[in-house]
C-alpha cells in the first residue's frame, strides 16, 4: 500500500476513535434508558403512599414499591415527583408528567392512556389494584337507621377526588385530605366518610381506624380498579414499553406488602 493512502487511513480510523471515546464519555454512546415521571399525591394515603410531604420516605408505599418492580422489570428509569393531587392531574393533562394511577373515569380519557380490552374498555387483568370503600361513621351515629329510612347524610370527600355514587339525599362536603375528612366524622360534623376497607379481594382496614370511635359500613358502597394511567404524550413515543408495564404489573404484584402498610409494625 501506498504510504500516504496508508497515512490517511490511519488518519481516519483515529479520528472515529477518538469520537468514540467522547461519545462514551458524554454518556452517549448506546441508547438512554426511558425514564417514567410518576406522579402522586403530597398527602400521606396508605397503603399506597407514605408522609406527607414532597420528599419520598425510605419506605414509600406499597404503590410506589410495586411501580419499582415494574418498572425495573421492563427497563425503565422511575422518577418521582410528589404534588396535590389536582396539579398531578393537570401536569398529566399538559404532558408535564407521565403517569399516576387513577380510577378509570370518561371525563380524563381525552387526556390519559390506559389498559384496555379490544373494546377499549379498561381491562382490569392489568389493574395496578383493586379496592373497596365502605362509608366510615362515629359509632354513635345512626347511620345505618338513617339509610335504611332513606334519611338525608353528609358525607365528606377529599377535593379532586372522583365522583362515585352514593345513597340517594347524600349531600357531599369538602375536605382537604382523608385525615380531615375523616376528622370531620370524629368531631361530628358529617356522617360519615369513604375509606379503604377491602384490598385485592381481601378485607383490610388502616390500623388507627381501631384507635378512634368509627365504625365500617359492610358491604363496600364502592369497589374499583385502580390502573397506570399514562399521559399521551408518553404512550404515543413508546406503545410497545408502555404496553410491556401494564403487562408487567399484575406479574409484579405482591399482595402482602399492601397488606403491610395497613397493620404494625410499619406503624
Amino acid at each position: 500500500m501506498p504510504v500516504l493512502p496508508a497515512l490517511l487511513s490511519l488518519s481516519l480510523l483515529s479520528t472515529v476513535a477518538i469520537a468514540d471515546v467522547l461519545q462514551t464519555k458524554a454518556g452517549l454512546a448506546g441508547p438512554t434508558p426511558v425514564s417514567l415521571r410518576f406522579c402522586y399525591e403530597d398527602k400521606q394515603l396508605l397503603p399506597y403512599y407514605v408522609g406527607n410531604s414532597a420528599t419520598v420516605p425510605e419506605q414509600p408505599g406499597a404503590t410506589i414499591e410495586h411501580l419499582t418492580r415494574a418498572t425495573t422489570a421492563v427497563g425503565i428509569e422511575l422518577e418521582l415527583i410528589r404534588l396535590p393531587w389536582l396539579r398531578c392531574l393537570q401536569q398529566l393533562q399538559d404532558n408535564s408528567v407521565d403517569a399516576l394511577v387513577a380510577a378509570y373515569d370518561e371525563s380524563r380519557a381525552h387526556y390519559t392512556r390506559f389498559p384496555a380490552t379490544a373494546d377499549g374498555t379498561p381491562d382490569p387483568a392489568r389493574a395496578i389494584n383493586q379496592l373497596g370503600l365502605c362509608l366510615a361513621y362515629r359509632y354513635d351515629n345512626a347511620l345505618p337507621q338513617k339509610l335504611q329510612d332513606n334519611r338525608p347524610i353528609t358525607v365528606s370527600r377529599p377535593l379532586g377526588y372522583r365522583p362515585i355514587p352514593f345513597p340517594p339525599h347524600t349531600a357531599l362536603v369538602p375536605a382537604h385530605s382523608p385525615d380531615q375528612a375523616l376528622e370531620l366524622v370524629v368531631s361530628g360534623r358529617v356522617d360519615a366518610t369513604t375509606v379503604l376497607c377491602q384490598l385485592n379481594g381481601v378485607d383490610a382496614k388502616e390500623q388507627h381506624l381501631n384507635r378512634i370511635p368509627v365504625l365500617l359500613l359492610y358491604p363496600p358502597l364502592y369497589q374499583s380498579d385502580g390502573y397506570l394511567m399514562l399521559s399521551k404524550q408518553f404512550y404515543q413515543q413508546y406503545p410497545q414499553l408502555s404496553a410491556r408495564l401494564w403487562q408487567a404489573l399484575p406479574a409484579t404484584l405482591d399482595k402482602s406488602r399492601y397488606l403491610y402498610y395497613l397493620t404494625p409494625p410499619f406503624e
